[in-house]
């Protein structure tokens, strides 16, 4: 009888274990939002989300930070935009 719950139970840990693995995988995932025009005029706008996400977003050179966060609220199909900002972190160091 002991034996029966053992494995009933232990294959709902592990069911549970293999879900958040899922989860963890899922959430190191990178997103790519293209841009239209030539390689040369074009940058790369990495975002990291809360969640862990990272979404990266093609854009002009010469475009505006409210480009890139209208493109990332697009993206995310986010319609209060209020509540959410960027913050620029420099690729030498962390905030």
């Amino acid at each position: 009888m002991l034996s029966f719950f053992h494995r009933t139970l232990g294959n709902l840990s592990m069911g549970k274990h293999e879900e958040k693995e899922r989860l963890r995988e899922a959430q190191h995932t990178a997103t790519l939002i293209p841009a239209a025009g030539d390689s040369k005029s074009i940058i790369t706008c990495r975002v990291s989300l809360l969640d862990g996400t990272d979404v990266s977003a093609d854009l002009p050179k010469k475009a505006k930070g409210q480009e890139l966060f209208d493109q990332i609220m697009y993206h995310l199909d986010l319609i209060e935009s209020g509540y959410f900002y960027l913050r620029f972190m420099e690729s030498a160091r962390l905030a």
